[in-house]
Protein backbone atom coordinates (compact mmCIF):
# COMPACT_ATOMS: atom_id res chain seq x y z
CA UNK A 1 0.00 0.00 0.00
CA UNK A 2 1.13 3.64 -0.81
CA UNK A 3 2.29 5.63 2.16
CA UNK A 4 0.02 8.31 0.66
CA UNK A 5 -2.84 5.58 0.23
CA UNK A 6 -2.39 4.86 3.99
CA UNK A 7 -2.17 8.22 5.22
CA UNK A 8 -5.38 9.24 3.45
CA UNK A 9 -7.39 6.07 5.00
CA UNK A 10 -6.14 6.59 8.49
CA UNK A 11 -7.44 9.97 8.29
CA UNK A 12 -10.44 9.69 6.61
CA UNK A 13 -10.96 7.00 9.66
CA UNK A 14 -10.42 9.18 12.19
CA UNK A 15 -12.62 12.00 10.96
CA UNK A 16 -15.58 8.94 10.51
CA UNK A 17 -15.03 8.18 14.43
CA UNK A 18 -14.94 11.68 15.64
CA UNK A 19 -17.54 12.98 13.73
CA UNK A 20 -20.09 10.47 14.16
CA UNK A 21 -19.28 11.27 17.98
CA UNK A 22 -20.10 14.75 17.44
CA UNK A 23 -23.47 13.59 15.56
CA UNK A 24 -24.46 11.34 18.75
CA UNK A 25 -24.03 14.14 20.53
CA UNK A 26 -27.02 15.60 19.06
CA UNK A 27 -29.27 12.74 18.72
CA UNK A 28 -32.22 14.78 20.44
CA UNK A 29 -32.73 16.77 17.40
CA UNK A 30 -33.34 13.71 15.64
CA UNK A 31 -36.13 11.36 16.06
CA UNK A 32 -34.77 8.22 14.93
CA UNK A 33 -32.58 6.05 16.83
CA UNK A 34 -30.85 2.44 15.95
CA UNK A 35 -29.34 1.03 12.85
CA UNK A 36 -28.32 3.28 10.00
CA UNK A 37 -25.77 4.16 7.78
CA UNK A 38 -23.90 7.02 8.42
CA UNK A 39 -22.02 8.91 5.32
CA UNK A 40 -19.07 11.25 5.87
CA UNK A 41 -19.04 13.93 2.60
CA UNK A 42 -15.88 15.86 3.41
CA UNK A 43 -13.99 18.76 2.09
CA UNK A 44 -10.55 19.05 1.45
CA UNK A 45 -8.73 21.84 -0.10
CA UNK A 46 -6.15 19.83 -2.30
CA UNK A 47 -7.22 17.21 -5.22
CA UNK A 48 -6.87 13.62 -3.94
CA UNK A 49 -4.32 11.67 -6.25
CA UNK A 50 -4.87 8.15 -5.16
CA UNK A 51 -7.61 5.52 -6.30
CA UNK A 52 -10.64 5.50 -3.79
CA UNK A 53 -12.44 2.83 -6.09
CA UNK A 54 -14.23 -0.56 -5.12
CA UNK A 55 -13.80 0.19 -1.42
CA UNK A 56 -16.58 -0.10 1.41
CA UNK A 57 -15.28 3.16 2.96
CA UNK A 58 -18.27 5.55 4.57
CA UNK A 59 -16.28 8.88 3.08
CA UNK A 60 -16.65 10.86 -0.12
CA UNK A 61 -14.19 13.37 -0.58
CA UNK A 62 -15.30 17.14 -2.05
CA UNK A 63 -13.25 20.24 -2.85
CA UNK A 64 -13.37 22.02 0.22
CA UNK A 65 -14.20 25.16 -2.04
CA UNK A 66 -15.88 24.04 -5.73
CA UNK A 67 -16.09 27.38 -7.38
CA UNK A 68 -13.56 26.53 -9.53
CA UNK A 69 -14.81 23.30 -11.16
CA UNK A 70 -17.74 23.09 -13.81
CA UNK A 71 -20.33 25.58 -13.20
CA UNK A 72 -18.91 25.58 -9.27
CA UNK A 73 -20.27 22.13 -8.38
CA UNK A 74 -18.82 18.14 -8.19
CA UNK A 75 -21.51 15.21 -8.83
CA UNK A 76 -22.15 12.53 -6.61
CA UNK A 77 -23.89 10.11 -8.23
CA UNK A 78 -26.53 6.96 -7.15
CA UNK A 79 -26.33 3.72 -7.80
CA UNK A 80 -28.54 1.00 -6.98
CA UNK A 81 -26.99 -2.39 -4.62
CA UNK A 82 -27.55 -4.75 -2.39
CA UNK A 83 -26.47 -2.46 0.25
CA UNK A 84 -24.82 1.26 0.89
CA UNK A 85 -21.47 1.10 -0.50
CA UNK A 86 -19.07 3.94 -1.51
CA UNK A 87 -17.83 2.56 -4.76
CA UNK A 88 -15.78 5.73 -5.64
CA UNK A 89 -15.15 8.03 -3.01
CA UNK A 90 -13.24 11.29 -4.61
CA UNK A 91 -15.28 13.83 -6.09
CA UNK A 92 -12.34 16.07 -6.33
CA UNK A 93 -11.79 14.53 -9.93
CA UNK A 94 -15.44 15.96 -10.70
CA UNK A 95 -17.89 13.07 -9.52
CA UNK A 96 -18.03 10.43 -6.73
CA UNK A 97 -20.56 7.16 -6.67
CA UNK A 98 -22.38 6.00 -3.77
CA UNK A 99 -24.63 2.50 -4.41
CA UNK A 100 -27.80 2.30 -2.14
CA UNK A 101 -30.03 -0.36 -1.43
CA UNK A 102 -33.39 -0.68 -3.10
CA UNK A 103 -37.21 -2.78 -3.26
CA UNK A 104 -38.83 -3.25 -6.63
CA UNK A 105 -42.64 -3.83 -5.99
CA UNK A 106 -43.16 -7.87 -6.99
CA UNK A 107 -47.31 -7.32 -8.21
CA UNK A 108 -47.99 -3.85 -10.13
CA UNK A 109 -51.35 -4.91 -10.88
CA UNK A 110 -52.30 -5.64 -6.79
CA UNK A 111 -50.08 -3.01 -6.29
CA UNK A 112 -47.59 -2.71 -3.49
CA UNK A 113 -47.00 -0.59 -0.61
CA UNK A 114 -44.51 -0.06 2.53
CA UNK A 115 -41.60 -0.93 0.59
CA UNK A 116 -37.81 -0.53 1.40
CA UNK A 117 -36.87 3.22 2.17
CA UNK A 118 -34.86 5.59 4.65
CA UNK A 119 -35.32 8.27 6.51
CA UNK A 120 -32.09 10.76 5.82
CA UNK A 121 -30.53 13.64 8.14
CA UNK A 122 -27.78 15.62 7.32
CA UNK A 123 -26.07 18.15 9.14
CA UNK A 124 -22.72 20.17 9.04
CA UNK A 125 -19.47 19.49 10.73
CA UNK A 126 -16.22 21.06 11.74
CA UNK A 127 -14.94 24.51 11.73
CA UNK A 128 -18.05 26.83 11.69
CA UNK A 129 -19.19 29.01 8.43
CA UNK A 130 -19.25 26.63 5.76
CA UNK A 131 -22.00 26.07 3.56
CA UNK A 132 -23.13 23.88 1.26
CA UNK A 133 -25.84 23.77 -1.31
CA UNK A 134 -27.28 20.27 -3.13
CA UNK A 135 -29.44 20.04 -5.80
CA UNK A 136 -30.77 16.59 -6.66
CA UNK A 137 -31.64 15.84 -10.70
CA UNK A 138 -33.18 12.52 -12.10
CA UNK A 139 -34.20 10.67 -15.06
CA UNK A 140 -36.48 8.49 -15.96
CA UNK A 141 -37.24 5.94 -18.94
CA UNK A 142 -40.88 6.66 -19.19
CA UNK A 143 -42.29 10.40 -19.80
CA UNK A 144 -43.36 11.50 -16.40
CA UNK A 145 -47.18 12.73 -17.06
CA UNK A 146 -48.08 13.44 -13.16
CA UNK A 147 -46.17 15.63 -10.92
CA UNK A 148 -45.77 15.31 -6.89
CA UNK A 149 -48.61 17.81 -6.73
CA UNK A 150 -51.07 16.53 -8.95
CA UNK A 151 -50.70 18.62 -11.71
CA UNK A 152 -51.00 16.20 -15.33
CA UNK A 153 -49.19 16.86 -18.53
CA UNK A 154 -45.28 16.33 -19.38
CA UNK A 155 -42.63 17.35 -17.18
CA UNK A 156 -39.68 15.97 -15.74
CA UNK A 157 -37.92 13.15 -13.12
CA UNK A 158 -36.95 16.26 -10.85
CA UNK A 159 -40.91 17.52 -10.41
CA UNK A 160 -42.04 14.40 -9.14
CA UNK A 161 -39.03 14.29 -6.05
CA UNK A 162 -40.95 15.95 -2.67
CA UNK A 163 -37.57 17.81 -2.49
CA UNK A 164 -35.10 18.98 -4.96
CA UNK A 165 -32.91 20.94 -3.27
CA UNK A 166 -31.34 21.87 0.20
CA UNK A 167 -28.39 23.66 2.10
CA UNK A 168 -26.40 22.68 4.78
CA UNK A 169 -24.78 25.43 7.34
CA UNK A 170 -21.95 25.18 9.98
CA UNK A 171 -22.69 28.13 12.09
CA UNK A 172 -21.67 28.88 15.36
CA UNK A 173 -22.61 27.19 18.52
CA UNK A 174 -24.64 23.28 18.39
CA UNK A 175 -24.52 22.06 14.85
CA UNK A 176 -28.42 21.17 13.58
CA UNK A 177 -29.42 18.55 11.91
CA UNK A 178 -32.03 18.69 9.02
CA UNK A 179 -34.35 16.16 7.79
CA UNK A 180 -33.45 16.02 3.98
CA UNK A 181 -35.63 12.43 3.91
CA UNK A 182 -38.05 13.83 1.03
CA UNK A 183 -34.91 14.57 -1.56
CA UNK A 184 -34.81 10.84 -1.97
CA UNK A 185 -38.96 10.50 -2.69
CA UNK A 186 -41.12 10.77 -4.95
CA UNK A 187 -44.84 11.39 -6.05
CA UNK A 188 -46.15 10.97 -9.62
CA UNK A 189 -46.85 8.98 -12.57
CA UNK A 190 -45.00 7.54 -15.32
CA UNK A 191 -46.59 6.84 -19.12
CA UNK A 192 -46.59 3.22 -19.88
CA UNK A 193 -49.64 2.48 -21.72
CA UNK A 194 -53.34 3.67 -22.65
CA UNK A 195 -53.43 7.73 -24.18
CA UNK A 196 -49.95 8.91 -24.30
CA UNK A 197 -49.33 11.71 -21.90
CA UNK A 198 -52.41 11.11 -19.72
CA UNK A 199 -52.18 9.37 -16.44
CA UNK A 200 -54.46 6.73 -17.55
CA UNK A 201 -54.83 2.65 -17.69
CA UNK A 202 -51.80 0.73 -17.57
CA UNK A 203 -49.43 3.94 -15.95
CA UNK A 204 -46.97 3.12 -13.26
CA UNK A 205 -48.51 5.44 -10.35
CA UNK A 206 -46.31 6.01 -6.76
CA UNK A 207 -46.56 8.16 -4.07
CA UNK A 208 -43.95 8.72 -1.29
CA UNK A 209 -41.47 6.25 -2.86
CA UNK A 210 -38.20 5.58 -2.05
CA UNK A 211 -36.98 6.43 -5.56
CA UNK A 212 -34.50 3.76 -6.55
CA UNK A 213 -37.51 1.77 -5.88
CA UNK A 214 -38.84 2.95 -9.14
CA UNK A 215 -37.67 0.34 -11.90
CA UNK A 216 -38.10 3.15 -14.54
CA UNK A 217 -35.15 5.64 -13.07
CA UNK A 218 -32.30 5.55 -14.95
CA UNK A 219 -30.26 8.20 -12.87
CA UNK A 220 -30.19 10.15 -9.87
CA UNK A 221 -27.83 12.46 -8.72
CA UNK A 222 -26.18 15.03 -6.65
CA UNK A 223 -25.00 18.73 -7.40
CA UNK A 224 -22.61 19.60 -4.63
CA UNK A 225 -21.90 23.28 -4.28
CA UNK A 226 -19.12 23.79 -1.69
CA UNK A 227 -18.19 27.02 0.51
CA UNK A 228 -15.81 26.19 3.12
CA UNK A 229 -18.11 23.17 4.75
CA UNK A 230 -15.30 20.74 6.38
CA UNK A 231 -17.90 17.88 6.85
CA UNK A 232 -21.54 17.63 5.68
CA UNK A 233 -22.59 13.92 7.85
CA UNK A 234 -25.58 11.76 6.07
CA UNK A 235 -27.10 8.67 8.36
CA UNK A 236 -29.80 6.65 6.29
CA UNK A 237 -32.29 5.26 8.70
CA UNK A 238 -33.78 2.21 7.21
CA UNK A 239 -37.89 2.20 7.30
CA UNK A 240 -40.72 2.08 4.52
CA UNK A 241 -43.11 4.14 3.02
CA UNK A 242 -44.79 4.82 -0.17
CA UNK A 243 -47.25 3.12 -2.55
CA UNK A 244 -46.88 2.08 -6.13
CA UNK A 245 -48.92 0.47 -8.83
CA UNK A 246 -50.32 0.41 -12.07
CA UNK A 247 -53.43 2.25 -12.63
CA UNK A 248 -56.56 0.31 -13.10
Amino acid sequence: MRKGLLVCLVLALTLTLSYTLTFAGIGSDIPDNGPHYNLNIIGVKNAKNVDMTGSNRHTIFVPLNTSGYVDGKVKISYVRGSDFQVIDGDATDGEAIIQVPYEYCTDYDTGCTDLLSYNVYAVGLGKPNGVAVVEAHCTYSADVVTDKDGNAGLTTCEDTLLMGTFTIRRDKGSPKPVDITNVFRATGCLDLGGEAGVCDKGDLVFSNIWIFNIEQLLSYFWDYTNTNLKVMQVRFYPTTSGTISYVK
